[in-house]
């Protein structure tokens, strides 16, 4: 007879943890995005805007240093990577215009003015300042969550390499897909763009396992958002 093999209760008790971690930070963007076009224009979406941003950076750390009981540091490179962050930067940036230039006339720039009108996003300056602000600040915030946090917690849960990379990159799409619908983005061009964000997430998230440093993937992340915003400003300006 096969004898039963009791998992170690640290072990499952490691992963329902992670799990647990993976909900509170991995569904809040998706979640925000609904409240937030739910919401409309006004005090409230903004509001539902800033608890996100402030939760996405405030819960990790604090599950970091609490829960893990690990120390803070500046996650520094220290096995190099630059060049391989450039080069894939570019690379999925120049195959995003690639893509625009055969597929750009399908979107309808009209149910994308509509979508970003609420914010402010038709004003050329408010655009820019918010280029400004996706680029140099949220990017690298989506770096510290879905790179460094939840790569580590997928590790936990379905073990390190390719399982992590792969839940990591599913959990960073979702939201992008749900913003995708909202802006108007046809089905198939959404399916395409999710696939594109999906291959992105899990690029940056190797990048991460690779040399494990949020910086590393920072720096494609934000060379990749040049190109996605100069699209958007030919689109709409």
């Amino acid at each position: 007879m096969l004898e039963e093999v009791e998992v170690p209760y640290p072990l499952v008790e490691e992963r329902r943890r992670a799990l647990l971690a993976l909900i509170l930070v991995g569904a809040a963007p998706t979640l925000s995005t609904l409240l937030s076009y739910s919401a409309g224009d006004g005090a409230i979406s903004q509001t539902i805007f800033v608890f996100t941003k402030l939760w996405l950076l405030c819960v990790p750390v604090i599950w970091f240093l609490k829960v893990d009981q690990g120390a803070l540091s500046w996650s520094k490179p220290e096995q190099g990577g630059y060049a391989m962050s450039i080069g894939l930067g570019i690379g999925m940036s120049v195959v995003m215009l690639l893509a625009w230039l055969l597929l750009g006339d399908a979107i309808d720039a009209k149910l994308l003015s509509d979508a970003l009108e609420p914010v402010g996003l038709l004003d050329p300056k408010v655009y820019f300042a918010a280029t400004i602000y996706w680029i140099l600040i949220n990017s690298l915030l989506e770096e510290y969550v879905f790179r460094w946090f939840l790569v580590t917690k997928s590790e936990t849960l379905v073990g390190t390499g390719n399982p992590a990379i792969i839940l990591s990159a599913l959990i960073f799409v979702v939201h992008h897909t749900v913003a995708l619908a909202i802006f108007g983005f046809p089905w198939w061009a959404n399916l395409i763009s999710s696939i594109a964000i999906f291959i992105g997430g899990a690029v940056f998230s190797w990048l991460y396992v690779r040399y494990r440093s949020v910086w590393i993937p920072y720096i494609a992340h934000a060379i990749c958002d040049v190109a996605v915003f100069g699209v958007g400003a030919i689109i709409l300006f």
